[in-house]
């Protein structure tokens, strides 16, 4: 199955405000706290991705058809020295077929260097999808783990580094 994962337009941005609704939804029901953004609408930093430097929105496509997206801060952004994987969605239906991951690689090789992605420690399955998805993309198979509390409730910090393909 071929995954693509290509650079989204600001004409796109209504696509992704729509696959956002869903994923904020989702996202809020693994928070222990009811703070943040719920829907596209009052989510404060999509616009950003088309105006900031450092910050880049992708789609993902399988056989052409729109099943996620992926919205990255680089260091520029992020001002940490670090990547960061802000926000990313794969439609329920199309999960657990090695989409998310096949992404998740994809994007990482486009950006190789030091990363963090953060998961809400409610979230068992996210959790265990980000550390198979790091395992395999980190150069020296190590991520460091921090749980820390963030104003939604309790999270996991992944932090690793992944180098240019070979």
């Amino acid at each position: 199955m071929q995954v693509d994962v290509t650079d989204a337009t600001r004409a796109d941005v209504e696509l992704i405000a729509a696959l956002l609704d869903t994923y904020l939804r989702e996202l809020s029901s693994h928070s222990e706290v009811p703070v943040g953004a719920t829907d596209a609408a009052s989510y404060p930093y999509l616009d950003a991705y088309w105006a900031e430097p450092g910050r880049h929105a992708f789609l993902i496509r399988v056989q052409g058809r729109v099943v996620g997206f992926a919205l990255i801060r680089t260091p520029t952004s992020t001002g940490s020295g670090a990547y960061e994987l802000a926000e990313f969605y794969i439609r329920p239906e199309s999960r657990r077929l090695g989409i998310g991951r096949s992404a998740a690689q994809r994007i990482w090789q486009l950006f190789p260097g030091f990363w963090e992605v953060q998961v809400h420690a409610r979230n068992r399955g996210a959790i265990q999808f980000w550390s198979t998805c790091a395992r395999h993309a980190a150069c020296d198979a190590t991520i460091a783990y921090q749980e820390f509390q963030a104003p939604d409730g309790r999270r996991l910090q992944l932090n690793f580094a992944v180098r240019h393909a070979a």
